[in-house]
């Protein structure tokens, strides 16, 4: 299942020809995933609080097909593209008006927060992610 997360591009997205600054597609990216996170009962909030483990990114990567503008309405397509045992890949897709504009991906990896190595996901994180899985 994909999660679609529907945003504007704003002004301080873009740069001086009112195009899409690219590593704004990080950060649409990144909105989207928080998103469906929160959707799904685990903020960042509460993990940085009171959960004993947290996701940390550790490999991006992103590529613009077409010009985004100031305005634009923009679909961030989400999925979990890949589920390791201490990892996992989300894939993003950008659409505005049916075309692909952009897409992106992120690896994160569970760690534990206080000795800051990896670990196996809890299984409610492993059950929420599978959801969304392609």
């Amino acid at each position: 299942m994909k999660f679609i997360h529907p945003m504007t591009v704003r002004m301080y997205d873009t740069d001086a020809a009112g195009i899409l600054y690219f590593g704004n597609q990080f950060r649409f990216a990144h909105d989207a995933f928080e998103t469906l996170m929160h959707q799904e009962g685990l903020t960042f909030q509460d993990m940085f609080e009171r959960q004993p483990f947290m996701f940390v990114i550790v490999h991006a990567e992103s590529d613009y097909f077409k010009s985004l503008h100031v305005g634009d309405e923009i679909q961030v397509h989400t999925w979990i593209d890949h589920i390791g045992t201490t990892s996992f890949k989300v894939a993003y897709e950008i659409f505005s008006s049916e075309q692909r504009m952009g897409m992106a991906s992120t690896v994160h990896v569970c760690i534990d927060k206080d000795t800051r190595g990896k670990q196996e996901f809890p299984t409610h994180v492993r059950e929420m992610l599978e959801k969304y899985r392609a």
